[in-house]
């Protein structure tokens, strides 16, 4: 699932229009150098109770309650969001059309009610017509508020003709939300559309990821979706600064190439356990005397590409691969020459790689981040004189041949997807040569430690 929170990284001062750092009168006890968000209506930051106390009585009281009734769609999207977590494990999907309701809904049981209204709409007795379509959708406006309060229906409990089933239903469903929404903005409706719009992606979000959901059309309707959404917000004065919120929700949903990822990784550990091996076993090509630098409990690896490669098809991580091929082809030829692989690297909790350095330069190593601990200080990694540490979702790019260590002193693991580059400095044409005086200086470096000389 994306990761959804609102937007925080506020700059400057609601109450002065100053940046914490020239807040120099403020007592130490009091300064931030993070300005803090109003916890009502959260779209107005300060570094000090003085500076909220001071926009409070100056108008903010009054404009935070229409603040606050603006934001609401968004915090009952991340409600659902939060609800969903508690539940999830590996690829279950949580939706929040509830467990009596789900037969109906696979069904579409009242699907009369709204083919009557569009033939209405034809008619172009659009009044009549709206008041069918808000019938129809009435009861999943109650389940959508009584959602929080009843046990998470996972979609994974479903059968696979029922899971496409449900896909089929969900979209359908996203889409008529949709088209209320863009009626009701048009009449003025503007809460009960904001409402809908919350809605319509929550049902996008859920089947964004099933393996029978027509990723193209649930795109087109999400972004839809969240155009509309940011729209209702900047079009209206008092409200515009919710469309930061909005604007950094949308930007996490369509940033899910890596959640597909995660949950072939999921798989992975899950179905394909004996396909994982410890790093320097000597399955792959490369790293044969990785474990030697190993401390703690354990550093294992799935190859997905390169020598020791479970498999050349994608019967094993089909979308992981895919999306390599997409956007990342040079890891690829990279690991079919021999110069690196690309991987699934899992490091167990409790667990040390002490300084090392890649064999060569003529590569860079990219780790998107997966599954990462809440901890950065306590699981890091080292690169030459500096410390980093990873998010889920995004790349850390870095020289391997440059001095580094890792360290995960938390409970929990971490796990990347691993690939290697080449030096954006190496011209295509001249690769090959490259990489073969690469391999050669090592084939002739391990010759000499472990071949006594005749």
């Amino acid at each position: 699932m994306d990761d959804f929170s609102l937007f925080s990284d506020w700059k400057l001062c609601s109450s002065c229009g100053l940046p914490p750092s020239d807040h120099g009168d403020t007592n130490k006890s009091e300064q931030n150098t993070k300005l803090l968000s109003c916890s009502r209506c959260h779209s107005a930051a300060y570094p000090n109770v003085r500076c909220q106390r001071a926009h409070w009585n100056s108008g903010h009281k009054h404009q935070c309650k229409k603040l606050q009734n603006a934001i609401k769609p968004l915090l009952e999207l991340m409600k659902w969001h939060h609800r969903c977590n508690e539940g999830m494990e590996d690829s279950e999907y949580t939706s929040w059309i509830t467990t009596d309701m789900i037969g109906d809904f696979l069904i579409d049981k009242n699907r009369a009610l709204w083919q009557r209204g569009v033939e209405e709409w034809d008619n172009t007795q659009y009044s009549s017509a709206m008041d069918m379509f808000q019938r129809y959708l009435s009861p999943y406006q109650n389940a959508w508020y009584t959602f929080p309060n009843k046990r998470p229906f996972f979609v994974q409990q479903l059968s696979d003709t029922d899971k496409n089933r449900f896909c089929e239903s969900a979209l359908r469903l996203a889409k008529r939300l949709l088209f209320c929404a863009y009626c009701e903005l048009d009449g003025d409706q503007i809460d009960s559309a904001r409402q809908r719009l919350a809605q319509s992606l929550s049902l996008l979000i859920t089947i964004q990821s099933l393996p029978a959901c027509p990723k193209r059309e649930v795109k087109t309707n999400m972004d839809d979706a969240w155009m509309e959404l940011t729209l209702s917000m900047e079009e209206i004065p008092s409200d515009r600064v919710i469309a930061r919120h909005v604007a950094k929700m949308a930007i996490n949903t369509k940033s899910s190439n890596w959640v597909q990822i995660l949950e072939e990784y999921k798989s992975l550990t899950k179905y394909n356990s004996h396909d994982w091996h410890d790093v320097g076993s000597g399955q792959r090509g490369s790293g044969h005397d990785d474990h030697r630098v190993v401390i703690g409990r354990s550093w294992t690896e799935y190859v997905l590409f390169g020598t020791g490669a479970f498999s050349e098809s994608d019967n094993d991580a089909p979308v992981t691969k895919q999306l390599i091929r997409k956007y990342v082809p040079d890891a690829i030829s990279l690991a079919r020459m021999g110069g690196g692989e690309v991987i699934f690297s899992r490091l167990a909790g409790g667990t040390h790689i002490q300084a090392h350095c890649g064999p060569t330069n003529i590569r860079w190593t990219a780790h998107l981040g997966l599954v990462v601990p809440g901890s950065t200080k306590d699981c890091r990694i080292r690169v030459a004189e500096e410390w980093h540490s990873w998010e889920a979702g995004r790349l850390l790019l870095f020289d391997d041949s440059y001095e580094h260590e890792v360290v995960n002193n938390t409970n929990e693991e971490r796990v990347v997807l691993l690939m290697r580059l080449w030096h954006p400095q190496i011209d295509s044409s001249t690769r090959n040569e490259v990489l073969m005086g690469a391999l050669s200086m090592k084939e002739e470096s391990v010759n000499k430690r472990y071949y006594p000389p005749k």
